[in-house]
């Protein structure tokens, strides 16, 4: 009877974890994407140039990536529930207070601050919970969880464009602040991970060999074993060692592929659909038809790796070649339903590769790094995005027409995901090579 019980409760945690992942990814959007379709509007309120309020919410993305790493130590000291509970009052209180900023400052500093970190901590734990305990069809819940950002995409931008011309921006900020503080109440579902016995029994053994290794020094060196030992300890909770190993880069090349490039997609968008000649309203229709898109190709490729009908490394290569394509061709969508049917594939295919991108990784890394793997790859795209994030709306200001300045990013963009597809296939050969010296072992 015990273990029915408990059985029923570890099937009940997988998918609290997959809902609270869910709703982690439909906050951030409703963040970014709402500061996408505000961007015109925080433009003329604050009397700045697109490429400076383009880049503030470029670097909120980028300070959420920066304290990644310290995912891993606040799970140990406070628990996974308490923190994404936490995460989710301070996103929300951070986007109220947003709301009576008077600077582009100001409002850069409040959201890179506070909820910069309160988003990037429960999409990395929950994203963590998933991976441990999906061990079968980790393809399809991950697809599920991630389509959260599909939502967002699907209900965020004409709600947040309503909002907008009912109540203004700060009544827009804070409506969608509290909207989302509901991730704190998805946080009161979660437990520990599955793994968690295990972790805890590796941390007494790692205590007892450093107390073991203090009692053999003698009284002059105390202090140095002692810092040694905190170091090493620090090192373990940060999980740096992943970053030494070759595989952990692969995935890296992968994830900060996607993470620069649909950032940037999401918040300037909007303003490039009104550069082309279409309006705030046909804007968002075709971030709606993204984020359906986004839902649709996501769970449907991820049920066909599933069930092994297409590769894991065949459907990101797929998926990365036909988000590019479709990035290069939007320059030339000038009709409505062009459009409509570019953004819904694009953005398809970059809901393929984020998802994905988390199975390749776990693939690469095994389940016990999981969690410092998506940590530090989150720190190396947020450098990128912090570096670049301003590119595309100053280079809007600075050559004109928006074509050809759009062709000249995309030519960057298409370079980085060509480098992601060499990595894929030196991988995926070496993996081939590997197998093939295992059977004539045998």
């Amino acid at each position: 009877m015990g273990h029915q019980t408990s059985s029923t409760l570890v099937r009940h945690q997988r998918w609290y974890a997959v809902l609270c992942l869910h709703v982690s990814w439909l906050v951030g959007v409703s963040l970014f994407k709402g500061l996408g379709v505000m961007l015109p509007s925080l433009t003329d309120q604050f009397s700045a140039e697109t490429w400076m309020v383009g880049w503030m919410v470029a670097i909120v993305a980028g300070v959420a990536g920066l304290t990644g790493p310290l995912t891993g130590p606040l799970v140990a000291l406070i628990g996974p529930r308490t923190a994404v509970m936490a995460s989710g009052l301070a996103l929300g209180t951070s986007m109220a207070l947003s709301s009576v900023a008077t600077s582009v400052v100001q409002m850069a500093l409040i959201l890179s601050l506070v909820a910069g970190p309160a988003l990037v901590v429960p999409v990395i734990l929950t994203r963590t919970l998933v991976g441990n305990h999906f061990t079968e069809n980790y393809a399809i819940a991950n697809g599920i969880a991630s389509s959260g950002s599909s939502v967002g995409l699907v209900f965020v931008a004409p709600f947040t464009q309503l909002l907008l011309d009912t109540y203004g921006w700060r009544g827009t900020m804070l409506l969608l602040g509290g909207l989302c503080m509901h991730l704190a109440v998805c946080g009161a579902l979660l437990q520990s991970s599955p793994i968690s016995e295990t972790s805890k029994h590796t941390y007494e053994e790692l205590s007892r060999e450093s107390e073991q290794l203090l009692g053999r020094k003698v009284s002059g060196k105390k202090k140095t074993s002692c810092f040694q030992a905190i170091l090493a300890t620090l090192a373990h909770q940060l999980g740096c060692s992943v970053c030494l190993r070759a595989s952990f880069w692969l995935a890296t090349v992968v994830l900060i592929c996607f993470r620069f490039v649909p950032s940037l997609w999401l918040v300037y968008f909007v303003s490039q659909a009104q550069s082309m000649g279409f309006s705030a309203y046909d804007a968002t229709i075709f971030t709606t038809a993204a984020g359906v898109g986004n839902s649709v190709i996501k769970i449907s490729l991820g049920l066909a790796v599933d069930r092994g009908f297409l590769s894991l490394r065949w459907a990101l290569l797929l998926s990365i070649l036909g988000a590019a394509g479709t990035l290069l061709s939007s320059s030339w969508m000038k009709a409505y339903w062009l459009m409509m049917v570019d953004a819904f594939f694009h953005y398809g295919f970059v809901g393929v590769v984020s998802s994905l991108c988390d199975i390749y990784t776990r693939e690469l890394v095994g389940i016990d790094n999981l969690g410092s793997a998506l940590s530090w790859m989150e720190l190396m795209a947020a450098i990128l995005q912090l570096a670049f994030g301003f590119f595309p709306g100053k280079a809007g200001k600075l050559l004109n027409p928006l074509q050809q300045v759009y062709l000249f990013a995309i030519v960057l963009i298409i370079d980085v995901y060509r480098t992601g597809l060499n990595y894929l296939f030196l991988h995926g050969q070496w993996n081939h090579r590997r197998k093939l010296d295992i059977r004539r072992d045998r």
